[in-house]
């Protein structure tokens, strides 16, 4: 038997597929474009199946494929990952009057990756370079949903939702803020922090970081970021303007006292002074939102700061 058939035998195996076509053996990742379903994947001497493409949930459309991530089975473990190869975008965004020049750095995803090995509130995994020596990243799998699902699939109200969940929540993303804070420390950043870029994992409920490869040059966009995790949590998904206003369960004064000031800098469309919304919001987690508004009357100069405010809020609303 040779090596093609032994490894048609173990995809069949780990897969169950009744039809195994001949497996294509990928050394030189450059051209992403071109894996397919069923190729092998060789770096280092390890020997990866790739399955499929990953995709990235987004609100309000269909999960988006990111064609240059594959999900795969590490063949001699029967492990799941997810492999990263090379990919070089870059785009700006807005934050109030600001522009921020944002891109992808493989690298820079691979310092992060050795930076915090053995660290659970972070994926795990490590970079192989291939032939060509593009950074490839090799990520163990995590069992589990993004936080952004998490909460969007709750039924219950938002004042049953806020006093029975938001607590838990609200005290496992202390960790999380922690971490942010590890890397800041380290002179590095997040890059990327979203609701769906938080794990919460199956078996233990942990709160673990993913997807490190986006950076910028500007330190506070973690810190800005991390605004729009709390203000989803505690507004159990987004509030938008426009949704509010047509929503006659929001009593009509509340709605006529909305104005522009109350809306999220990164994202105007948002409400972020949500205890306009929900007054049941103690005074300390409105403050901390109150500092994410297009129009603050003073904001985190980094995650420290954020993280003070944060703990205390936690010790005397939330003990």
């Amino acid at each position: 038997m040779d090596d093609i058939d032994k490894f048609i035998e173990r995809i069949r195996e780990l897969t169950g597929w009744q039809q195994v076509p001949r497996p294509s053996i990928i050394t030189d990742t450059s051209d992403w474009t071109r894996i397919k379903r069923g190729d092998i994947m060789h770096l280092d001497n390890c020997d990866f199946l790739i399955t499929g493409n990953r995709y990235e949930t987004r609100f309000g459309i269909e999960d988006q494929p990111k064609y240059w991530v594959f999900s795969a089975f590490e063949l001699a473990t029967g492990r799941q990952k997810i492999i990263k190869t090379v990919f070089h975008e870059d785009f700006y965004v807005h934050i109030s009057i600001f522009r921020i020049h944002c891109y992808r750095s493989p690298e820079k995803e691979s310092r992060v990756l050795d930076l915090v090995r053995g660290d659970e509130r972070f994926m795990q995994g490590y970079t192989s370079l291939d032939e060509k020596g593009n950074h490839v990243r090799i990520i163990d799998f995590i069992k589990g949903k993004a936080l952004l699902n998490d909460i969007h699939e709750n039924t219950k109200s938002h004042e049953q939702y806020f006093h029975e969940d938001l607590p838990d929540i609200l005290k496992k993303l202390t960790g999380s803020l922690e971490a942010i804070a590890l890397l800041h420390r380290f002179g590095t950043c997040h890059g990327d922090i979203r609701n769906d870029h938080i794990i919460i994992e199956r078996d233990t409920g942990k709160f673990r970081w993913i997807d490190f490869d986006l950076n910028q040059h500007v330190a506070d966009f973690d810190v800005w970021s991390i605004g729009n995790i709390i203000n989803y949590a505690v507004g159990k998904g987004i509030n938008s303007f426009h949704n509010v206003l047509k929503n006659s369960k929001f009593p009509a004064e509340v709605r006529q006292s909305l104005c522009s000031d109350d809306s999220s800098a990164f994202y105007e469309y948002r409400i972020m002074n949500l205890k306009k919304l929900y007054p049941y919001i103690p005074e300390k987690l409105s403050n901390i939102l109150l500092h994410f508004t297009i129009n603050p009357k003073c904001f985190y100069k980094n995650i420290e700061e954020l993280l003070n405010d944060y703990t205390d809020m936690l010790e005397t609303e939330f003990p």
